[in-house]
């Protein structure tokens, strides 16, 4: 390695910047292993991860991982210009402001997504359920995450808690044990635990909101190392406050990864909580962020996880008790939405009629597209027609007009 950066420093035919040349190469060295979630940080880059991890930076909203020669979208974050844009687990970024993505390192692809507030980036974008890939612009915004959201549902006496991120350590911990506690004293018969595109985060906290459900002694999670060594089994503690009576629902989507499949893993394989939703994503590596000279770092996987069962979860995924697929279009429907998304017809009939989904409203859509000979099932119709309504608003909480798996969470815990 020092014969060749002399060799370059000395003889190459255009001066070369050390700096530069290092960074290169360390870069090189990482890429080597073949793992996506080992990467060098520069300055900006660990500024942003600690940015991240206190809950605020710039960007559209994209937790991202690299497969197959290509950037796949973990989850896009609740609330960011992302998911109003309707962005998906599973979608695969081609090509940013027109660059191909089939040589960018993740480091990179990030960075371009980032940028000054109020500035747009351009993606193109490739979907398992739709033929041709298609084009999204984003207006990047300051991104305030909020990890949890949750609500009550005093007829069913049931708490809903959304986790959107393991992050935000101690006051998440804090806010989350206070909800539980606030729902407990409205008379609480059922809890759902909602990790629907949920990226990961802390190891930790993953940790430490498990323990609030399993009796002490009972296995989180246990860590493994180089050849599959054991490094740690992580216990449930004998913590004061614990929530072991009260039967649970977890849900789950492609979206679900890391710390959400230590959580999802350790209910079910305990008998702790039905999960329902579909196949997590399957992220089950530990990196440790190693701070380095000149305010750069690394993120460096060290360790493999598994469930209490002794299961690796690494691109495999949990598996739901449940399996409840969402809205999504049949094959012969594909073509039709399309036709309907190039046409701009949801746009245009949304800016035409600007009171809202209104039963009127939607009447007056379904005949547009029968007009139009756009076959779509009328309920997948309706559901298109009210997330194209919503793309500039707050998303609600929840949404049970179309939320088939929360619907079958709440019947499970009906019958418990």
């Amino acid at each position: 390695f020092h014969e060749v950066t002399t060799l370059i420093q000395t003889d190459f035919v255009e001066s070369s910047e050390e700096k530069k040349l290092y960074i290169g190469a360390i870069r090189g060295a990482i890429s080597s292993l073949g793992d996506p979630h080992s990467r060098f940080l520069d300055e900006e880059e660990f500024k942003q991860l600690q940015e991240e991890t206190r809950g605020s930076f710039g960007g559209v909203g994209i937790e991202v991982t690299q497969a197959e020669g290509s950037f796949i979208i973990v989850a896009p974050i609740e609330d960011t210009p992302a998911m109003r844009a309707g962005l998906q687990p599973q979608d695969r970024i081609l090509e940013i402001n027109g660059i191909s993505t089939e040589k960018m390192s993740i480091a990179e692809a990030v960075k371009m997504m980032r940028g000054p507030v109020g500035t747009s980036v351009h993606l193109k974008i490739r979907r398992k359920s739709l033929k041709d890939p298609f084009n999204v612009t984003l207006n990047r915004e300051l991104i305030r995450i909020q990890f949890i959201k949750s609500a009550f549902i005093p007829e069913k006496k049931l708490g809903y808690l959304r986790l959107t991120q393991f992050m935000g350590k101690e006051n998440t911990s804090q806010e989350y044990k206070r909800i539980i506690q606030d729902f407990q004293k409205n008379g609480m018969k059922g809890l759902i635990i909602d990790l629907r595109s949920n990226p990961g985060g802390l190891l930790d906290l993953a940790i430490d909101l498990s323990d609030i459900f399993l009796p002490a002694g009972k296995e989180i999670v246990s860590i493994r190392g180089r050849g599959g060594k054991l490094e740690k089994i992580q216990n449930a503690s004998h913590s004061d406050f614990k929530v072991l009576d009260i039967p649970m629902v977890v849900l789950m989507n492609n979206g679900s990864a890391s710390a959400s499949e230590i959580f999802a893993g350790a209910m079910q394989d305990h008998g702790r909580a039905k999960i329902v939703g579909t196949q997590s994503f399957g992220k089950g590596s530990v990196q440790h962020i190693y701070p380095l000279s000149y305010k750069t770092g690394i993120a460096l996987t060290i360790q493999k996880y598994y469930t209490p069962k002794g299961v690796s979860i690494h691109k495999v995924g949990i598996t739901p008790d449940e399996v409840v697929q969402p809205i999504s279009p049949e094959e012969e429907e594909k073509s039709q939405i399309e036709k309907l998304l190039k046409q701009n017809l949801l746009q245009e009939f949304v800016k035409e009629n600007p009171d809202g989904y209104t039963e009127a409203n939607i009447q007056k859509w379904l005949e547009k597209l029968q007009k139009m000979e756009i076959k779509i099932r009328p309920i997948l119709a309706k559901y298109l027609l009210k997330r194209e309504f919503q793309l500039n608003e707050k998303s609600p909480i929840f949404d049970l007009e179309f939320d088939s798996q929360l619907k079958k969470a709440i019947e499970i815990l009906a019958k418990e």
